[in-house]
This record gives C-alpha cells, structure tokens and sequence, in this order.
C-alpha cells in the first residue's frame, strides 16, 4: 500500500510540474495587428454611379441575401443547387477542409503529452560456466515482468514552438475554409452568368432565324419584281447577299448557344436533364427570366468582413506571424522528457506485491550553440513572409474595392445602355418599315431595305446582349459584395457532396 502511495505521489508531481511550466511558457509571436487596408471609406460618386440607388439605405445588403431569394429564377436555382452538390472543383475544396482539419488536430496533439500503457516479460536462462557461479555447473534462470505506462520524447514548449506551429496549422485550416466559400460564391455566379448566357444567345438565334425567314420574303418578292423588270439583277443580288448574311449568323450562335450549355453542363457537374431545360419553355430567351432584386453595397470596410478572399489573405497574414515565432524559438533551448511509471517483479505475484514500483524520470535539455546561421536565416525569412503576406492582404483588399466599384459603374451605366439600345432597335423598325414601302411602291431602290433591315437585326441582337450585360453585372455585383454566404451557409452542401461522391453510381 505504502509502495502504490509513493508511485501516485510522483506522478502528481510529475502532472504538476507540467502544468506548472505550460502556464509560464512565454509567447514569441508578434503581436497581430490588421495593416490598414488603404482603400477610402466610401464608394466612388459620380454619373456612373447613379443616384440614391448606389448608397443602399433602402435596400438589404448582399450578405443578407441569400442566392436563393437572389437568385428566383426556378431554373436557375435547381441548376445551382445540382452544381453544389456535384462540382468536382468545389468537392475538392470540401475535402482540402477535411484534410487540413485534420493536419490541425494531430499539430495540436503536440500539445500534449502522449501517454503509453505498456507490459512485457523477458525469461532468461544462462549456462553456470559462464557466469562462474555454482562451479560451472547447471543453469542460471532470470525472468522480468513488468506493466505500467509512461510518456515518450514529450517536448516542454517553454519558448513557444509548438504552439507557434499549433496556431500556424488552425490558421491554414480557416484559410481553407475562406477558400471553399469562395469557390462556392463563384460557382454560384459563373452558373448563373453561363445560364443567362444561355438564354440570350437563344433569343439572338431566334431573333436571326426571323430575320432569315424575312429576308427569305424580301429575296422572292425582288425575284418576282425582277422577272416583270421592275427590279434589275443588282437588287436580287443584294438580298440573296442579305439572306446569306443571316444565315451566317444564324450558324455563329448556333455554336455560342451550344458552347453556353457546355460549360453550363461542366459547372453542374452532370448531364442537365432537357425536363429541366424545358421548364424555359418552347423558346428560351431572357423574357422568361425571372429578375434579381436590387442589393446594397454598405461600406467598404464591410468587405473586410464579409469577403472570403480578404479573410483567407488575413488568415494568411496570421500564419506567417504565427511562423515568425517559431522561428524565434529555435533560438532557445528545447526541453523533451521521458517517464515511465508501474510495477516489476520476477513473478506475477511479485509484480502487485511491496516494493515493487519502478518509475523514472528523464529529461532532455538541447541548447543552441553553433549553426552557421541557419536560425537567423530561418528567422529574416519568416519576417521577410509576414512582411509579404501583409502586402498581399492589402492588396487583396484594393482589388476587392476595385471589383465592387467597378460593378457598381456597371450596374448603372449598362442599365442605361440597354434602355438607350432598346430605343436604337424602335427606331431602327420604323426605318425598316418605311424603306420597305418604299421599294414596294417603287420611290427607292432595294439598297436602302437592305441597309434598314441589316441595321434593324444589329440593333436586336446588340440590345439582347446589352439586356445579358446588365443581367450579369448585377449577380457580379452580388458576388462581389460577398455573396450572401456565411460559414455555416458555405458547407451545408458537403456532406451531400460527400455521399454522393462515395455512392455506386459516382463511383462508375
């Protein structure tokens, strides 16, 4: 009893004095501190901006919409949602997550002390002869049991190294987060810029084929002219060079509506279901489309806090501060211990019985003397790193700024582009009818028909894609502005992105 009192006393001890030296260990980070992020406190103003519109005051900020409420298109949505799930970029980003989580967790392991139970039993039989006992005769028996645990090669972190590496590692794994919130908000914006993409290069290729079906009536009613010569071969010749002209086109977006859905299809990540497309109805065009809501753009400093690509920089920043002490560490000595605590005997019943505890203790101490200067190179580094990596946020930071200003310009200055070509396309049709009478009635020549109805499909087409413009700038806008995502928002799909990539069907 008195042998089991005298094991536990030293192993408190042994406990104690570990706390003892974790709580007085000293910290050889810097301290952090955010670098300014040199951008102005408010948003550009001027004719680009627009008016009350750009200071938000009315309207809820992008990072309190959700892309579900942003995005109402029904389409649109079931596309978005089939692409978090099955996007092969941002299953990888899920499971980049899971592997630096899992890098922290075992860095932060070092923290403590790793205990081992162990047992084992050596027997031992020596001749006489050669141990000159018992006159060189018969045989010498030695057995050994013991059991017990203990701790092995335990680092003390007196001078911060592993608590440096402890911070370092959490930070890439918030880092890694930041990243796949990004990869998500992207997604989200490039499926529904590639979607409305879509149904504009369809409302183009429609828009051509009515204009070759026009043409097609021009071309035969100047054929029919033409054969009781009240029109020469020259203005046959313009509309047949009119007609081809359209068919042209009509072939270039062909392959533009065809390319859309391609990269459409390699966003979602499988093959769109034509239910689902047909859910556009007979005639896809950007009329069918359902609008997005007006946002806010807040204050720049908001971006601090809601980009993802600002705070992975800052977490960046952190882990280059968190290696600058641990390259000041290596300075001081390291400390690494060794003990072991149980009991021994040369027979079970000894093992339990008085007198048979054994324990020991063993320390390490290593101490710096001469390293031809490695540690000072490893340490100009590491501040060299932080140094960087706080230009790298800053600049970041700038971009992000940039980004929201210029699609805030965007979004007022294409609006009102689309609005000014939409007149264009008005009276470029009242152009077109009035020279078509004209010829009819025989006051002009074919040449200005030609002319009128070659102007009169530029316009349409312009205007759709001015119309694809705007639409894009707003969800750009929302991108930029962050998204509407939180952490919590950002992995509600990786379980689901988990079981299907581990599902038979992913597996074929």
């Amino acid at each position: 009893m008195k042998n089991k009192k005298t094991w536990k006393r030293s192993l408190q001890g042994a406990a104690a004095s570990l706390m003892l030296l974790s709580v007085t260990a000293c910290t050889l980070s810097p301290e952090y501190k955010r670098p300014a992020s040199s951008v102005a406190q408010e948003w550009p103003i001027g004719p680009a901006y627009g008016a009350p519109l750009m200071d938000g005051a009315r309207l809820p900020q992008a990072y309190n919409v959700g892309w579900k409420v942003f995005f109402k298109d029904p389409v649109l949505s079931q596309l978005i949602s089939m692409a978090l799930t099955n996007n092969r970029d941002l299953r990888e980003a899920i499971e980049n997550i899971t592997a630096t989580h899992a890098s922290y967790i075992q860095q932060r392991g070092e923290l403590f002390p790793q205990v081992n139970a162990n047992a084992g039993a050596s027997y031992q039989t020596t001749p006489g002869g050669t141990t000159g006992f018992g006159g060189g005769r018969g045989y010498l028996h030695a057995n050994q049991l013991s059991t017990g645990f203990g701790i092995s090669n335990y680092e003390i972190d007196l001078f911060d190294r592993i608590r440096s590496l402890t911070r370092a590692a959490r930070e890439q794994y918030l880092a890694q987060q930041e990243t796949t919130i990004s990869v998500q908000i992207s997604l989200v914006s490039e499926v529904a810029n590639n979607y409305m993409a879509w149904l504009a290069d369809m409302n183009s290729l429609q828009t051509i084929q009515e204009s070759v079906r026009n043409r097609e009536k021009n071309l035969a009613l100047v054929q029919g002219m033409n054969r009781y010569g009240q029109q020469n071969a020259q203005a046959v010749a313009q509309a047949v060079e009119l007609l081809q002209e359209a068919k042209s086109q009509e072939q270039t977006y062909l392959k533009t509506a065809a390319n859309d859905m391609n990269s459409l299809t390699q966003l979602v990540g499988q093959p769109i279901p034509q239910s689902l497309l047909q859910q556009a109805g007979p005639n896809p065009s950007l009329d069918r489309f359902v609008s997005m809501p007006e946002v806010g753009s807040g204050m720049p400093s908001d971006l601090l806090e809601r980009r993802p690509d600002i705070r992975l920089a800052e977490h960046q920043l952190k882990e280059a501060n968190a290696n600058v002490g641990f390259a000041r560490s290596a300075f001081f000595p390291s400390i690494q211990l060794t003990t072991s605590g149980g009991t021994a005997g040369s027979t079970f019943a000894q093992m339990f019985g008085p007198f048979s505890a054994a324990w020991s203790v063993m320390p390490t101490v290593t101490v710096p003397l001469l390293d031809w200067g490695k540690n000072i190179a490893q340490l100009r580094a590491a501040k060299a790193k932080t140094r960087a990596a706080a230009a790298h946020y800053q600049s970041v930071v700038q971009v992000a700024f940039k980004e929201v200003a210029d699609s805030l310009a965007a979004r007022t200055t294409l609006k009102q582009k689309w609005q000014a070509e939409l007149e264009a396309v008005r009276a470029s049709q009242k152009d077109y009818n009035i020279s078509l009478a004209r010829y009819k009635n025989g006051i002009d020549s074919f040449l200005p028909t030609l002319v009128a109805q070659r102007t009169l499909l530029n316009a349409k087409v312009t205007a759709i894609q001015s119309r694809l413009q705007y639409m894009q700038s707003l969800s750009t806008l929302y991108r930029t502005l962050g998204g509407g995502w939180s952490a919590e928002d950002a992995f509600q799909n990786s379980t689901t992105a988990q079981n299907t990539a581990q599902s038979p069907v992913m597996k074929k």
